[in-house]
């Protein structure tokens, strides 16, 4: 009886395995079969992707596929594609050389993933290759699929014909794969360097437990500073154990510096404007003035004159406070805004005091008060 049962789930094992044996080629020739004219732009390939493959697992294997087929790994692509200062260079240069580095693979493959609706992420880090680390950095894909993360790697398996390391479990995949940011192991006890270079990579739970998925589901809703200032922390936290894993954390610390130095700039400039705009409406109101309120307009309408001014002038304050606090190693001056800002509240209320006065004088003496040095101003 043993034997029987032992038979029918090899049975059952071996036509599960050979159905999906099939429907795997299946997916690889059609996906080979894409149009030529459709290969030059990530945005192409997704719609080819998307109008013949229905499930995320059939996409991701179309897509993998036509990665590790179709670009050719070629070292002198990392000058030429990614050191410029566009990240879309990475994708599109590559697509149209045909040729690149494990950064141009995984770049492709993680943005058709994402325009195809399946969730992908790039992670950095480095690898080990016959018992040896590599002394380069290197450049991977976490995907969610079927509620799991899973791992592909389409550079090691380009021009194999093989698909090794798609949809690679996390636990098999650090045996090779270490990244820069221990999240991206997806495992509940992350391995540390050391134990990566000596090959201790097996789970220890009584190491701390960590909750990579609720982790990760944080780090989506994060905007692009705070996704920087989390992994910087947790690259920090897991030890700068080698010259790649610095060089990581120091690159990483200098776009959280960039990124801020851009706030800064932003709240500059639109301090800046906030400042242009109550201006703009001081200066109408005074020429009015200046004109003796003609034409003539209601009181209401006149009072709505100043509107805004107020709420302009507490805005810039309040952004140029937010680059007196900023963390930015380079700091913008704001004491000539600041005295200009100032400058014009100063004014603003001296128009404000005239106009009440003016609102709360009868109609028949209002004329008057025009040429009343005590209440005049022209604000010139």
């Amino acid at each position: 009886m043993r034997k029987l049962i032992f038979l029918l789930l090899f049975l059952c094992c071996y036509i599960f395995l050979k159905a999906q044996t099939f429907d795997d080629r299946q997916v690889d020739n059609l996906m080979l079969d894409i149009p030529a004219h459709q290969t030059f732009s990530t945005t192409d390939i997704a719609e080819y992707v998307k109008q013949n493959f229905n499930s995320d697992r059939k996409k991701l294997r179309a897509i993998y596929t036509w990665v590790a087929s179709n670009i050719k790994y070629d070292t002198d692509s990392a000058n030429v594609i990614n050191m410029g200062p566009d990240p879309e260079a990475k994708i599109t240069a590559a697509l149209r050389r045909r040729r690149g580095v494990c950064e141009n693979y995984a770049a492709i493959f993680n943005d058709i993933c994402v325009r195809c609706g399946v969730t992908s992420f790039v992670v950095d880090g480095y690898t080990k290759q016959n018992s040896s680390v590599d002394k380069t950095g290197h450049t991977w894909c976490a995907v969610f699929i079927d509620n799991n993360w899973l791992l592909c790697d389409p550079t090691w398996d380009e021009g194999t014909g093989n698909t090794k390391y798609f949809l690679v479990q996390p636990s098999e995949m650090i045996a090779t794969h270490m990244p820069f940011d221990p999240m991206w192991q997806l495992l509940d006890h992350p391995v540390s360097h050391r134990g990566f270079y000596n090959g201790n990579i097996y789970t220890d739970k009584n190491q701390p437990f960590f909750n990579y998925a609720d982790s990760i589901s944080a780090y989506i809703k994060m905007d692009s500073l705070q996704k920087l200032r989390s992994t910087a922390f947790r690259i920090e936290k897991s030890g700068l154990y080698n010259n790649m894993v610095k060089n990581r954390h120091d690159f990483t610390k200098m776009n959280i510096e960039i990124i801020r130095e851009d706030k800064d700039v932003d709240l500059y400039n639109s301090s800046v404007a906030d400042l242009n705009n109550a201006t703009t409406i001081y200066n109408n109101f005074v020429e009015y003035r200046n004109k003796q309120f003609t034409p003539a307009i209601t009181d209401n309408a006149l009072q709505a004159l100043l509107d805004g001014i107020d709420t302009r002038l507490s805005d810039a304050h309040k952004k140029l406070d937010g680059i007196a606090r900023s963390e930015a190693v380079f700091k913008f001056s704001t004491e000539n805004v600041r005295d200009r800002l100032n400058a014009l509240a100063v004014r603003v209320k001296e128009q404000k005091d005239f106009l009440k006065i003016y609102l709360n004088t009868a109609t028949t003496n209002r004329q008057s008060l025009f040429y009343n040095k005590q209440v005049t101003h022209s604000g010139k």
